[in-house]
């Protein structure tokens, strides 16, 4: 008996300790899915989907470690900016692509700051923390939906991330958009993996003051400007990616401004219509550029 009461009694405590990090406020580690089928904890059909992937993006700004899953294979289309509040993954399963919606009024232009470029992923709020995207198809229409507008006029930006500390894209492919595909701004700690950009409007990857990036085993190919610019960067790397064309656009790599401890290494640039590296009003501080491969380049 006495036994039995002092096992009891262990698994009650055991019990209690493990709910202790909960109500203590430990980070979650929740999983809420968005779904076109009718199965998420939050369901789209197909028109101003934004709405309820905001909302489980709010839920998971308020729930910190949450992760939103977009169902696939699912187009979801969105009318509005989808908002990454901190310690937030938004993720797609195989098939799920992000749309931007026909008929909406112009986004940005080029007498837009930067921080006023909206776009298909932005942060939530004024900053932001511990973001990762990964495992989507993000496609900016333009082709389908925005033909008479001038690529690269700062218009229908694809992701504007300003004043965030620490993201992560993964596995992402956007395409078919007017402007950059990603607009990275007054922001530290960044790291792009396996990314494809096909077709974007402007820069693939346009890194503007920014504190620490590393774009690696992506593919960019281009059609109206650079695959990837550092303009104003400390501890940057451009490592293992592949760099072409479509037809048009610019060089691989764009150096720019002030740039301190740059590595550029491993890649591929091939096929451009321009040089493959660019150095424009630059005031470089351990610059290194070695071991690329550049065939059939101006």
């Amino acid at each position: 008996m006495l036994k039995r009461r002092l096992g009891t009694l262990f698994l009650v405590t055991c019990l209690i300790l493990t709910t202790v990090p909960a109500a203590l406020g430990a980070p979650s580690t929740q999983v809420v899915t968005v779904a076109g089928d009718g199965s998420g904890n939050y369901n789209c059909d197909g028109k101003s989907d934004d709405v309820q992937i905001n909302q489980a993006l709010e839920f998971a700004a308020k729930n910190p470690g949450t992760t939103v899953r977009l169902k696939g294979p699912f187009t979801y289309d969105i009318s509005d900016s989808l908002r990454i509040g901190s310690k937030t993954i938004l993720e797609g399963d195989s098939g799920a692509k992000i749309k931007l919606a026909k008929g909406l009024p112009v986004w940005g232009g080029r007498e837009s700051s930067i921080a006023q470029k909206k776009a298909m992923l932005m942060i939530r709020g004024n900053s932001a923390s511990d973001i990762t995207i990964r495992n989507l198809i993000v496609d900016g229409s333009q082709s389908d939906y925005y033909s008479g507008v001038r690529l690269g006029t700062s218009c229908y930006n694809m992701a504007t991330i300003v004043n965030c500390n620490g993201l992560t894209i993964q596995n992402v492919t956007f395409q078919n958009g007017c402007n950059d595909a990603m607009l990275i701004s007054q922001s530290s700690n960044i790291v792009i993996d396996s990314v494809t950009v096909n077709k974007c409007g402007h820069d693939g990857v346009y890194a503007y003051h920014v504190n620490g990036i590393t774009v690696k085993n992506c593919k960019f190919i281009n059609r109206t400007n650079s695959s990837v610019r550092f303009d104003t960067v400390t501890d940057g790397v451009m490592k293992n990616n592949e760099c072409t064309t479509s037809g048009g656009g610019y060089v691989g790599l764009e150096l720019q401004g002030t740039l301190k401890n740059i590595e550029a290494s491993g890649n591929y640039f091939h096929d451009l219509d321009a040089p493959a590296i660019v150095h424009l009003n630059t005031k470089e501080t351990n610059v290194k550029i070695h071991d690329n491969k550049i065939v059939n380049c101006r």
